[in-house]
């Protein structure tokens, strides 16, 4: 059985009982169209990166090239990096039915594919790149090379640069497009090796796209995908390179194996012939159902013990009805695929900044100092500290003299600062936000709110970042339910900082409808969590605990079981040392307990001498007194006698 991710379909009976070649041209067809319509598009996202980097254009107010500076004050770069934002939200996931293990499983899981993939990386690249496009892109496949001696296959989360990624015109949505098309530069190795495919060693890149960078290098090509739906809204794959069809899969998400075509048999690895009929012909076809073991609990009638049974069920295959490509928007533009740029909104003052900065380097290289000379004197401006001059007559020495020239460009300056604060507060950007003294806070409560202000500028950013990563938590665990056939094993940390473990498996998600059909729960809704950022950065998480420690939130300061909670939350947090620190307090926590013990068990003993010493003396005393009236009774008994023998 095969469980990749390479599969195809129809769209709208358009490419019904096409040809491999006729399918070829309709989509290559279909491509060159919405490249042309997204092509004013992908030719602002250039502009805006060489804008970033600093290219030093000069244009007029119709957006042409009219000249060009090096002097760049690279405003734009510098208000891009003070905001980047590298903190990756964590999941948040709440399930429908109320199966909150299932939720925190899918929680779990996914943090755990959130170390492995380094989604930090990812991060700290669409930092840049959404504010600089406007959009940025994830991409998200089923790896079938990565295997370990239990599993087979694993998630695979990538980012796209915006400009290889070429909508169906006129949607703005990635999920109500028919298709959406990739454009990726490849290896022509790679290619061999995932397709057994060979690519010509001549090619022209121009002929199949264009809008690609020329390369010499011949071993890179342009590899098209189209992801489309069919008619019954499965994702499809259809790709090549220049005219060679590389996929042709329909119902991408499906799973395959291959099958006889004569008689349906399915084939058995590393044999050609049918094990049936014969045939040496195969198909790849559908598969829809699994065979799962579930292990479930039963009771004894007659007993009650509860009893372990394995039973043996079909399932239909799970199947994503998503493409794979997830767009986060930097700011939300109407009726825009690419949200709105924060390039875009202070290029125009970049440019101002541009042209005064040449403006300003034309005037100081035209200043400086300006020498007079006799017409007929023998004068050469040397770098020579001694210079030499040959005067035909005494008086033409009072005929030399240097005019210093200062240009004025004060106005100029006045000008500079005036268009980088207007490109800051465009874009939302105080002193405060970039840490900067704020001449106009007065007060450190002023200079929070000039910040919390700031910050309210960036809401939309964080709503946009912050649904992307949502939409894109929950196309992995559909991918996981879809392919990961074997248990995964998951590691967290539980409330009291201890790592425990346990598995994601995707039996789990096993349910039974009314009529008694099995199937696969995925009615989850996947968030993010509001306090990860505060969480991620573990600086001000370490600052937060010490104050909470310092005041008191955590009881006596003064106190060893104090100090020990202290350091467990600063290791659950990895500061540096704290494990060191927590042994230390703990072990000093134990010696006190110890020594505590110790003191109790000697105060009780010292009670228990002084209860049996008061015991002893009591019984003595008891002893000499009942001794004590003995002897007066004996006396009274004695003188009761000798008066009765007197009478």
């Amino acid at each position: 059985m095969v469980k990749s991710h390479k599969k195809a379909g129809n769209l709208n009976q358009q490419i019904d009982n096409r040809g491999n070649s006729d399918k070829l041209h309709f989509w290559q067809d279909k491509y060159a169209e919405a490249l042309n319509q997204h092509r004013n598009t992908l030719s602002k996202i250039d502009n805006y990166f060489n804008i970033y980097e600093g290219s030093g254009d000069i244009r007029n107010k119709d957006g042409a090239v009219t000249g060009k500076t090096d002097s760049v004050r690279k405003v734009v770069f510098e208000l891009i990096e003070s905001q980047t934002d590298l903190v990756v939200p964590m999941p948040k996931v709440t399930s429908l039915s109320g199966n909150e293990n299932r939720a925190m499983t899918i929680e779990h899981y996914i943090m755990n594919e959130i170390d492995r993939l380094d989604f930090d990386k990812i991060a700290d690249m669409q930092a840049r790149t959404t504010p600089i496009a406007g959009a940025s892109f994830f991409h998200v496949e089923w790896d079938n090379s990565v295997n370990t001696r239990n599993t087979v296959g694993k998630l695979k989360v990538s980012d796209l640069d915006p400009r290889c990624v070429i909508p169906q015109p006129g949607i703005v949505a990635i999920n109500d497009m028919d298709y959406i098309f990739l454009r990726l530069e490849e290896t022509k190795l790679d290619i061999k090796n995932r397709y057994d495919i060979e690519i010509p060693k001549l090619r022209d890149i121009s002929q199949s796209d264009p809008d690609m960078d020329e390369t010499n290098n011949d071993d890179l090509v342009t590899h098209i995908y189209c992801y489309y739906k069919d008619n019954h809204n499965n994702i499809c794959l259809f790709s090549w390179v220049d005219d060679i069809v590389i996929n042709d899969l329909e119902n991408y998400f499906a799973r395959k194996e291959y099958r006889c075509s004569k008689c349906n048999e399915p084939k058995i690895a590393d044999q050609d012939k049918c094990p049936k009929c014969g045939s040496k012909k195969f198909e790849l076809k559908d598969v829809t159902n699994e065979k799962i073991t579930l292990h479930q609990n039963k009771i004894d009638p007659l007993t009650g013990q509860t009893l372990a049974e394995d039973i043996e069920i079909e399932v239909p295959y799970y199947t994503p009805k998503t493409f794979p490509i997830v767009k986060r928007v930097n700011v939300s533009k109407r009726n825009s695929f690419i949200g709105s740029s924060d390039v875009d909104a202070i290029k125009d003052q970049q440019n101002d900044l541009n042209i005064s900065m040449d403006k300003i380097k034309q005037k100081l290289l035209k200043g400086g100092s300006i020498v007079t000379i006799p017409e007929d004197c023998d004068f050469k401006a040397t770098d020579e500290e001694l210079k030499i001059v040959k005067l035909k007559d005494p008086s033409q020495k009072a005929l030399f003299d240097a005019v210093a020239i200062q240009p004025n460009i004060s106005t100029d300056l006045g000008f500079l600062e005036l268009n980088y604060n207007v490109a800051r507060q465009t874009i939302g950007i105080t002193n405060s936000y970039q840490g900067r003294e704020d001449s106009t806070a007065t007060s450190g409560k002023a200079k929070q709110i000039s910040a919390e202000n700031a910050a309210g500028r960036f809401e939309s950013k964080k709503t946009m970042k912050n649904d992307a990563y949502a939409d894109l938590y929950k196309v992995m665990f559909q991918f996981m339910l879809a392919y990961a056939d074997e248990p995964r094993s998951i590691y967290y940390q539980d409330e009291y900082g201890q790592m425990q473990y346990k598995m994601f498996d995707k039996r789990m998600f096993i349910d039974r409808d009314d009529a008694g059909e099995y199937f696969y729960d995925d009615e989850f809704v996947f968030d993010t969590d509001e306090s990860s950022t505060l969480a991620n950065n573990r600086q001000l998480m370490w600052a937060e605990t010490r104050n909470n420690f310092i005041s008191g939130a955590y009881g006596d300061a003064a106190d060893a079981n104090t100090l020990v909670m202290y350091w467990q939350m600063m290791d659950t947090l990895h500061y540096p040392g704290a494990k060191q620190a927590l042994k230390f307090a703990s072990d000093r926590l134990k010696r006190q307990q110890e020594a505590q013990e110790r003191n109790l068990q000697m105060q009780q003993a010292q009670q228990d001498m002084q209860i049996q010493s008061a015991t002893e003396n009591s019984r003595a005393k008891l002893i000499k007194s009942q001794s004590d009236a003995a002897k007066t009774q004996a006396e009274i008994n004695n003188s009761n006698r000798s008066v009765a023998s007197k009478y």
